[in-house]
């Protein structure tokens, strides 16, 4: 049996499909007893998420157009303050002109902070880790040449992260990205791509506050990206790249090192699908008091198809954070955070529009300090139906 793999369809096409998840929480608060009762939250707790997500895909002629989305919302038995709107929507148009080629896109996501990455701030109960956050991305690229060969670019990006909660809004940003470079591509040598970027990132609210001398930073970047196909069999990529980061205020120190992506699909077989990556980056500090959050994570995840119906699956991740210039005028110090977990599951197609699953794993994480201590387990059941 040919194991399904998820790859991107090629022509015109359109797909609305209905999707659940419900799943038992053995720690929903992702905190000990004692923090989760100051919260005014329960650890055991059952999560309903339903969504529609839509899939379009066009060829205008020469052109492109592709639209990607989910909405849904979250329903909690228990810890119903948390129950909040879970919202995911893209769209990227290719606009060919002779040899080059413009793509524009966009992106939204909106949802609740994920409270094992979220800081802990001095407010009453549960309004200490209510938070709805919101990330926009905007994005325009121009390239020339073939698609074999040379082919010069350069583009903008422009990011913005919102948060409701009131204390939060402090660690708000804006994000404009410049950047531009030359890459290659042959048939047989594959894909390579370099690039120089440079950011600045902006905390606005920031002035005037405890966190005024957090306002901001900007990250010079040279980077090297490289694709390849070997066969049917292995499909590796790779990003490198050495960043220069300056705060705008020079009580931080800033970062000189290199970020990574490094990853590949190995199918040894026509049943077995092993994927695996590493990676570290430098983002935005969006839920804690810092300047910048350096992220290393490393996954895996191996998928057996039993049958044209029936595949498992299992695998691992683990990621370490250290967030630059962290501080503790709203709450205890959070200046690094582990977190560790292990899943497995089996997923059942009953048809060409039906799919169910079942899933079952355990999460830890270790903070500074042991307010930010947590593990779990959790086991649930999703399902999608193509319309």
């Amino acid at each position: 049996m040919a194991l399904r793999a998820e790859s991107a369809r090629e022509g015109s096409f359109e797909e609305v499909g209905l999707n659940f998840d419900i799943r038992h929480l053995g720690n929903a608060s992702r905190t000990d007893p004692a923090t989760a009762a100051a919260r005014g939250l329960v650890q055991s707790d059952q999560r309903l998420t339903v969504g529609v997500d839509v899939v379009i895909s066009r060829n205008l002629g020469r052109n492109t157009l592709n639209i990607q989305g989910n909405v849904g919302y979250d329903f909690y038995r228990r810890n119903t303050r948390l129950n909040r709107e879970r919202i995911g929507i893209g769209a990227q148009t290719g606009v060919n002109v002779g040899p080059c080629l413009a793509d524009v896109s966009a992106r939204l996501d909106r949802r609740q902070s994920d409270l094992e990455s979220i800081g802990f701030v001095n407010l009453p109960g549960i309004d200490s880790i209510e938070n709805t956050e919101t990330i926009q991305s905007y994005r325009v690229e121009g390239r020339c040449g073939y698609v074999y060969g040379l082919r010069p670019s350069l583009g903008y990006e422009h990011r913005r992260g919102d948060n409701s909660n009131s204390l939060r809004e402090l660690s708000d940003y804006k994000s404009n990205r410049v950047f531009g470079g030359i890459s290659y591509q042959h048939p047989v040598v594959g894909q390579a791509r370099l690039t120089f970027e440079h950011e600045d990132i902006s905390y606005n609210n920031r002035a005037g506050t405890p966190l005024a001398a957090l306002s901001g930073y900007k990250v010079d970047e040279l980077r090297l990206q490289l694709s390849r196909d070997i066969g049917t069999l292995l499909t590796a990529n790779a990003m490198v790249a050495y960043n220069w980061l300056k705060p705008d205020n020079r009580v931080t120190p800033g970062y000189k090192g290199l970020t990574w992506q490094i990853g590949g699909t190995l199918k040894p077989g026509t049943r077995l699908q092993i994927s695996a990556s590493t990676s570290q980056s430098i983002n935005p500090a969006m839920a804690v008091e810092a300047l910048y959050s350096k992220r290393t994570m490393n996954e895996a995840q191996a998928v057996y198809a039993v049958s044209e119906r029936i595949s498992v699956k299992g695998g691992f991740s683990f990621s370490k954070v250290r967030y630059g210039g962290a501080q503790a005028n709203f709450g205890p110090l959070l200046d690094r955070d582990s977190f560790r977990r292990i899943f497995a599951g089996m997923t059942y197609r009953a048809n060409r529009r039906l799919e169910l699953g079942v899933e079952g794993g355990h999460e830890k994480r270790n903070g500074t300090g042991a307010l930010y201590d947590y593990s779990s387990g959790y086991v649930g059941l999703r399902g999608r139906l193509v319309l």
